[in-house]
Parts: structure tokens; C-alpha cells; sequence
């Protein structure tokens, strides 16, 4: 279980759209190209015995459902999203079997018996992930748990950069409840998210709509990085406050 030395970070524009780094045998951590789009987000397909989870389809730039279809095999493909921003749903043209992106929709296709609490598993065939609703980002926002290789997924909610809040109070409760799942017995070894904003300079981010990110933060976060989100969200208390971290910015709109 590995992560690349180097991701895409723009300035080759001899790239491919997506760059593909295979975690472990059965996780592939897919980047679209900043030379495509300057969100350049981060894409995971897991694969399972019977079933393969495509989570986001990115933001519909380029082609990607031909590099899908050969990297899941004959397995049944599953596409969800972490949550329903254009830069995590613009593919979804090419998958007619993706679910709906408001809430109603991945309430619905999980089985979660009430949004936003609980805790649903979704299984691929020997492979069983726990999914759980963290609204705040997005009303659709959800993160993934693989019991297999202890990666929490955590989309748009924590990854290094900037961490736009569009309702204080939700995303104050599910970042405590991210919180308390992993506490009760979650074990996770690294944080992965959906972008990388941040520079190797703690808590300097790109400049908004950079397309060039030399010197790139690292995409896996530890842990304890969770905890510092938690800690710090809870503190700052019921108005919304911007929060400037060494791996993370907390980003009020």
C-alpha cells in the first residue's frame, strides 16, 4: 500500500487526463488533470469480488468511462458521489447508472432509515465499505470507510486546502460525528479527500482557480488531522469563523 511520489500537479502539459496510482490491488486513487480543469479532483474506484464503486465522476472535461470500464474489469460498476458539486458530478453523462445527487436521492439508494444520522454498509463482494452522511459542504455530502485498507474517504470535507462550509451548524455536526464513527472503533491509517489546495508551506494555499501546483502538499492526511478538525470546529463555536491550520483551511462562504 503506496502513494505516488509526485501527483499530476499541472505544469506538464504532457500529461495524461487522468492519472491512475493503484494503492493496493483493488484501490485505484484516480486524479483528472490540472491541465483539464484546475479543481484537478481526486476520483476512487474500489474494486470488490462481484462489485467496483466509482466515487465522483469528475467534472465531465474529458472522457473517463473508457478508462473505468478497463480498470473495473466485469465487475457491476456502482456510481455514487461524495457529494453533487459540478466538479464530482460532471461525468455522470457517461454512466447513466449513477444515483441522484441531492440527499433524498443517496438516502434512498444506501438505505440510510434517517438523514443525516446513521451508518449504512455497502457491500462489493468480500469487500464491505461503511458509508455515513456528512452534510455541511454540500446537503448530499457523504464519506466512505474500507474496513479493507483503512482509508476514510472524505471528499470535499477534509483534504488540504480549503474546506468551504456552506451551513456552519451541519458541518459542525458531522465533523463531530465523523469524529465519534472513527472513535468507536474505526481504525483509519489515512485521510483522503478530493483536492489538494495547500503548498508544502504549512497553511499557504494556490491562489483560487490555479491550474499550476508546484511544491504540492501531500493528498493522505493522518488521522489525527481529523482531530484537529474536530477540535477546532467545535471551539470556534456557533458563527461561522474562517480557521487556518497547517493541513487544513476552514472556509466559510
Amino acid at each position: 500500500m503506496s502513494f505516488p511520489d509526485h501527483w499530476d500537479d499541472g505544469t506538464d502539459p504532457s500529461t495524461p487526463d487522468h492519472q491512475v496510482h493503484w494503492f493496493d490491488d483493488r484501490t485505484a486513487i484516480i486524479r483528472q488533470s490540472l491541465r483539464t480543469s484546475f479543481e484537478g479532483p481526486f476520483l476512487y474506484l474500489l474494486l470488490g469480488d462481484e462489485r467496483a464503486l466509482l466515487l465522483d465522476t469528475g467534472t465531465g472535461d474529458v472522457p473517463l468511462r473508457p478508462l473505468i470500464e478497463k480498470l473495473a474489469g466485469d465487475r457491476e460498476l456502482v456510481v455514487a458521489h461524495t457529494h453533487g458539486h459540478g466538479d464530482h458530478v460532471g461525468g455522470d453523462a457517461e454512466f447513466p447508472q449513477a444515483i441522484g445527487r441531492g440527499p433524498e436521492a443517496v438516502q434512498e439508494f444506501f438505505g440510510f432509515p434517517e438523514w443525516p444520522d446513521g451508518v449504512v454498509q455497502l457491500d462489493l463482494g468480500g469487500r464491505v465499505l461503511d458509508v455515513l452522511p456528512i452534510p455541511g459542504h454540500h446537503a448530499s455530502h457523504i464519506a466512505v470507510y474500507d474496513r479493507a485498507t483503512r482509508l476514510l474517504l472524505a471528499g470535499d470535507s477534509l483534504y488540504p486546502g480549503r474546506l468551504y462550509v456552506f451551513d456552519w451548524p451541519a458541518f459542525r455536526a458531522s465533523v463531530a460525528r465523523l469524529g465519534e464513527f472513527v472513535a468507536a472503533g474505526k481504525p483509519v491509517d489515512w485521510v483522503l479527500g478530493a483536492h489538494i489546495e495547500l503548498t508544502t508551506e504549512p497553511g499557504q494555499d494556490y491562489e483560487m482557480g490555479a491550474d499550476k501546483h508546484p511544491d504540492e502538499h501531500v493528498l493522505q492526511l493522518r488521522p489525527a488531522v481529523l482531530t484537529e478538525l474536530v477540535d477546532v470546529v467545535a471551539a470556534a463555536g456557533d458563527d461561522p469563523v474562517r480557521i487556518d491550520r497547517d493541513h487544513f483551511i476552514v472556509f466559510p462562504v
